[in-house]
């Protein structure tokens, strides 16, 4: 497959299977270097979107994930919270991007899309929540800029409880319409 671009404002149909981080200054995504290891960011706090090109509902997760990427860049910076977006074909089975591939395999992205929150220290992974499908521009702020506070909960040995994601909530409502209306609290 031949390399189409290495920076893009936004990815998709055509791009170039890789891992991708948002630089900051430039305000575009970067494909990082090829090598045959999985993705672990470097960055105390991270945000990945597994995304594959040929996903009708990825296509439709776009119409927040960059909206969200432009708009709160700044707080994400502040945050440090490095965005990137893990890209290829069809998960493993069409990827030309060894270090994408194995980065699905290792964090076990087996939907798409599929959005990964992590905090890191020292090369590990201290704290993750993943979610599987698309989320709303609501969703990505509540989950991702709130995100190193559940973190450092977790890592000081407090239980914390991830946010609902707009599905959740209708899902919750259908739940409760469905056996017969709300239960007194």
């Amino acid at each position: 497959m031949s390399v189409k671009a290495l920076k893009a404002s936004r990815l998709g149909r055509g791009s170039t299977n890789g891992v991708y981080r948002f630089s900051f200054s430039e305000r575009l995504w970067v494909i990082l270097s090829e090598d045959v290891k999985p993705l672990v960011p470097p960055e105390r706090y991270a945000v990945l979107y597994f995304d594959n090109t040929l996903c009708p509902v990825c296509r439709v997760y776009d119409e927040s994930w960059y909206p969200f990427i432009e708009s709160s860049s700044k707080d994400l910076m502040d945050m440090g919270i490095a965005p990137y977006i893990v890209l290829c074909d069809w998960f493993t089975q069409q990827c030309y991007s060894a270090k994408a591939a194995l980065t699905f395999i290792n964090y076990e992205v087996h939907a798409s899309p599929t959005t990964i929150v992590m905090a890191t220290r020292d090369g590990k992974v201290t704290y993750m929540e993943k979610y599987e499908g698309a989320l709303s521009e609501r969703d990505l702020r509540e989950i991702v800029l709130k995100f190193p506070e559940r973190a450092l909960s977790v890592e000081n040995g407090r239980s914390v409880e991830r946010p609902l994601t707009e599905s959740d909530m209708l899902r919750r409502l259908e739940e409760s319409l469905s056996s017969g209306g709300a239960k007194g609290s």
